[in-house]
């Protein structure tokens, strides 16, 4: 199973310790980044300020960009040139998916679509052959450490009937008890960080996920 640690990080010092504590046990991880304005919650970093520290600290991995943000379309060029492998906007934040489709795949990143959990996933439908990626909100966007919204489960099935070749990310509520009802629905992605950071034994814990 694909394991991809979600960094949420008020401090640059805060960020540094989170990337630093999953980088040896994975190869990829996604970067939450919130403006205050689509989320009520704000991240520290910009692109310019993530790519020193990547320097700083001698970051090899690959990265995406959970973008929980009005107006994506303004940073997706920056995050593009500093190494993004994906982008992730969200459905909800915008109604210039055309532009913003078409402007993540000019700058050869992989396009993925975040749905909140009251989004059906009839609204994707004009998108879902264009893009890579779905990532499946479990919970509402802006703070980690919300219940698992089973019904999402379904959203994931309704996904995959669509496009079986699209890749599907589930992140909210996270860990090895709601991962085995994820698992089995289709899911290709466990974005996951409480049940990481919060571990006494991280190491094991991306493992446990990994094996389910």
């Amino acid at each position: 199973m694909n394991v991809t640690p979600a960094i949420l990080a008020k401090s640059k010092s805060e960020f540094i310790e989170k990337v630093k504590a999953v980088m040896p046990y994975v190869s990829f991880i996604q970067l939450d980044i919130m403006d205050g304005k689509f989320v009520s919650n704000k991240t520290w970093g910009s692109a310019d300020q993530i790519k020193k520290v990547f320097l700083e600290i001698g970051f090899n991995k690959k990265f995406e960009v959970h973008l929980m943000v009005k107006n994506p379309e303004k940073i997706i060029v920056k995050w593009a040139g500093v190494g993004a492998k994906r982008i992730i906007y969200h459905f909800e934040s915008t109604k210039n998916h055309e532009k913003i489709i078409k402007k993540i795949k000019d700058e050869k990143c992989e396009v993925g679509i975040a749905i909140n959990p009251e989004t059906p996933v009839k609204n994707l439908l004009p998108y879902i052959y264009n893009i890579n990626y779905v990532l499946v909100m479990s919970v509402n966007p802006g703070f980690s450490g919300q219940d698992f919204n089973y019904k999402v489960l379904k959203k994931i099935k309704e996904i995959k009937k669509i496009n079986k070749k699209i890749k599907v990310g589930v992140d909210g509520g996270v860990n090895l008890k709601t991962a085995k009802k994820i698992v089995p629905a289709g899911a290709d992605v466990l974005n996951v960080a409480n049940a990481i950071f919060k571990s006494n034994n991280i190491k094991e814990v991306i493992k446990n996920l990994k094996n389910i």
